[in-house]
């Protein structure tokens, strides 16, 4: 039986049956390892944070209250102050001040996917100085027990190129999500809604390079050693449904529904593929392969291959 092939660095099945919205199909473009020397002092920190500077000093927070700080990003000791408890900070310079992002959650693992991402300002890093003072921790993402995401991992990125500030969530439980913040509040924009960008990763982080903007994930189960891993995705191609029943590539990612794909594992093992929506039409319409090898958009049909994926590891 023939089947049609999408190949991907990483993919991971999902349960039959079992909707799931990618925000574009990417391909992830590298991934490496480094073996590194220990560092020295104080060094212990569980998922730690952005490195931040503040005042000549470096700062780092984690899971739990506080974190550690350097004098030459090197030698590390314990002293450093965040309040609220939770999970998986993430800090950013942004003007004159520090945005904190953490996660009040319970996380995957305990069965249970309710969570909230909260942020919190402060003049400064420097828990000695008189202008040390965190305002009061608002919530910018929540997720409840039977969504298919955690709000947990947060992870900042202010925009170079334009100023705005996005936030990015979420675990290998689920879908990772975008969400845009107020780069004066700290508070989620008005109207925002979340965004799915990836999956089967966690502890995201996005960054912007020479015109790239990229997204970090950790593949693999957490903490197993050498299987847990940080890959790099990123795309400039984004494969769009249009309303001529076309799919084409564009080269950005806007959010719209003809950009957002559901997939489904079927009771045989193979994928269907769907966008979210059909510019023009509400007819449901399923990613197919036209002669063989062209791809097109079509009514979804279980008997027939071309309307039918697999995914393999490229």
């Amino acid at each position: 039986m023939k089947q049609n092939n999408i190949f991907f660095r990483y993919f991971s099945p999902v349960a039959a049956q079992q909707k799931l919205y990618a925000a574009a199909l990417v391909a992830l473009l590298s991934s490496s390892a480094y073996e590194a020397e220990a560092q020295v002092g104080e060094p212990f920190i569980h998922d730690p944070s952005t490195i931040a500077l503040c005042d000549g000093k470096y700062y780092t927070f984690g899971t739990g209250e506080g974190g550690i700080w350097s004098e030459d990003g090197w030698t590390w000791q314990g002293g450093a102050v965040r309040p609220g408890r939770g999970a998986a900070p993430d800090v950013l310079k942004i003007g004159d001040r520090y945005l904190v992002a953490y996660s009040a959650t319970g996380g995957g693992l305990g069965g249970s996917h309710r969570g909230d991402v909260l942020t919190m300002w402060n003049k400064t890093l420097d828990p000695k100085s008189p202008d040390f003072k965190y305002t009061e921790p608002v919530v910018v993402a929540s997720s409840l027990d039977d969504e298919d995401c955690d709000a947990i991992d947060a992870g900042l990125l202010l925009d170079p190129t334009t100023g705005r500030l996005w936030l990015s969530y979420g675990t290998y439980f689920g879908f990772i999500r975008l969400v845009e913040l107020d780069p004066k509040t700290g508070k989620r924009m008005e109207g925002n809604e979340p965004v799915n960008i990836a999956i089967d990763c966690e502890a995201t982080d996005l960054i912007y390079r020479n015109g790239w903007y990229y997204l970090l994930g950790t593949h693999g189960t957490c903490c197993d050693g050498p299987n847990y891993k940080i890959c790099i995705e990123g795309t400039t191609r984004y494969l769009t449904a249009t309303a001529q029943h076309d799919v084409i590539a564009k080269p950005e990612f806007t959010g719209e529904d003809a950009q957002l794909w559901c997939i489904e594992q079927l009771t045989d093992g193979t994928y269907r593929i769907m966008p979210k929506a059909v510019p023009g039409t509400e007819e449901k319409l399923a990613l197919v392969s036209l002669g063989d090898c062209t791809p097109g958009l079509a009514p979804f049909d279980f008997n027939s291959d071309n309307s039918k994926w697999n995914f393999r590891q490229q």
